[in-house]
């Protein structure tokens, strides 16, 4: 790959937003909360059926096939890779469209077209529930004999599949975990990464005691900084160690006052006493003001973080690390956080399948997906693909994405809202609530969306069987 093209997809990092996400999801956050309305889309297909249902046309003349994507900092290398497809393929044109709004807005604008019948033949979204929702409207093509399947990362969960058959595939790699400043440790004299939760607080004493008095940074003022450790913990021990855990806090097998919820918050407790105590007058832009004045040594962030804090302090180039939350007992355990954040499908209507699928097969081919993971400072998902392009902080994190040492997001598949919920109570727990009564709120929140949205369990349930989950 050419470093002229290289800069320039780095340079529309640079412009993107701080904390977006390729998929239109907060990847920033690691919440990646779809908030999709599956009713609508199952409208849309319903409507779909009165449409005429196109005519497949001949691929030999000119083709211009329709491409969508969520997020605009993915267009650049989208483009570049389409280009390239066209210098092989002169008859096949790809045109690029961002659909703005998040995600909720991607899939409003998606159901709209999916009932007008003129949907884009290819689209980039969220992976997540959403792909099933779409599967099961007909809407989307049948992708499983088109090996990519066998080009690409194990899919721990496949969230693809509907009745057997795929209908998406992932196209990178997100990381979710801490900022870490090196040179702050150093110069406490902690010289390497902590893995387990003993040598987290080790470093902490240590880089307290060299003079950095809150070595651990909590921008509590937006909920999703609040809950930044909750979804980490959440992701590697709880939903780690039980990837049922969700499912059984619905069906009431687990309770929200459970021994794991426990558990979560007196941790958060012990690492609040390292943390800043005007956490919740802190937003996250101060937040990472401090960061880069190196007030702190450690933050929850997503790891497009790193670039931007370089450029508000050229001096942290090669001293910050993005590491997994070292919550571990044991370094034998040690595992990062990593799930597919966007995935691209075909449209079931599409005018011109055959294209459709070629172009769909050179969107995984190494080089090209590794274009499109660059744009946002994530991991390819092909296997044994360069990985020389990621960025220096990351690099001590390829090794356990290649041999698998890694553990999903754990909350794709909740309930509606009640994530909102979550961020407000952390908030004020960390105001002085004690933990019986935030425990007991949130069993009392969750149960009250449950019972208002009774489909949501069967949709949960229905989900399950068809992935094979």
């Amino acid at each position: 790959m050419k470093k002229k093209v290289i800069a320039l997809i780095l340079a529309g990092v640079m412009t993107a937003g701080l904390l977006a996400g390729c998929g239109g999801g907060d990847a920033g956050q690691a919440e990646m909360s779809e908030n999709t309305d599956n009713a609508v889309v199952e409208d849309a297909a319903e409507n779909r059926e009165e449409v005429e249902e196109p005519k497949k046309e001949a691929e030999d003349g000119p083709i211009t096939l329709k491409f969508a994507t969520g997020s605009s900092e993915c267009v650049t290398a989208l483009n570049t890779v389409f280009s390239k497809y066209n210098e092989e393929h002169p008859n096949v044109t790809v045109e690029v469209t961002v659909l703005p709004g998040g995600v909720a807005g991607f899939n409003s604008a998606m159901a709209s077209k999916l009932a007008a019948g003129d949907a884009p033949d290819l689209f980039q979204y969220q992976w997540g529930t959403q792909i099933n929702a779409y599967a099961k409207g007909g809407n989307l093509m049948d992708l499983t004999d088109t090996g990519i399947r066998d080009v690409v990362q194990d899919i721990k969960k496949p969230m693809n599949v509907y009745d057997g058959k795929d209908y998406a595939y992932p196209v990178e790699f997100s990381l979710w975990g801490l900022m870490y400043n090196t040179e702050l440790a150093e110069n406490a004299g902690v010289n390497e990464t902590p893995k387990t939760f003993d040598e987290f607080i080790g470093a902490m004493d240590k880089i307290r005691d060299s003079g950095v008095e809150y070595p651990f940074i909590v921008p509590a003022k937006d909920g999703s900084g609040a809950t930044g450790f909750v979804f980490c913990y959440l992701h590697q021990i709880v939903s780690g160690e039980n990837p049922e855990f969700y499912y059984q806090c619905c069906t009431g097998d687990k309770g929200w006052d459970g021994e794991e919820w426990r558990s979560l918050f007196d941790t958060y407790a012990e690492i609040l006493n390292y943390a800043n105590p005007d956490s919740l007058g802190l937003d996250v832009d101060n937040a990472l003001t401090r960061f880069a004045r190196q007030e702190g040594a450690f933050m929850v962030s997503g790891p497009s973080t790193i670039k931007k804090l370089e450029e508000m302090n050229p001096e942290l180039e090669g001293k910050l690390k993005y590491i997994p939350f070292p919550l571990y007992a044991n370094e034998s355990e040690y595992k990062t956080i990593a799930d597919f954040d966007s995935c691209i499908s075909v449209w079931s209507g599409t005018r011109y399948p055959e294209a459709a699928i070629d172009v769909y097969k050179y969107l995984y081919e190494p080089e090209n997906n590794m274009l499109i993971a660059e744009s946002r400072n994530a991991v390819s998902v092909v296997k044994n693909a360069d990985t020389s392009y990621v960025d220096a902080s990351l690099q001590d994190q390829v090794h356990l994405l290649d041999e698998g040492k890694y553990v999903g997001y754990s909350e794709r598949e909740w309930i509606p809202g009640i994530k909102e919920i979550m961020k407000t109570i952390v908030q004020e727990w960390i105001g002085g609530t004690d933990l019986d009564t935030t425990l007991a709120n949130l069993q009392k929140e969750h149960q009250r969306l449950l019972d208002a949205s009774p489909e949501f369990l069967k949709e949960f349930e229905e989900l399950r069987s068809s992935t094979g989950e």
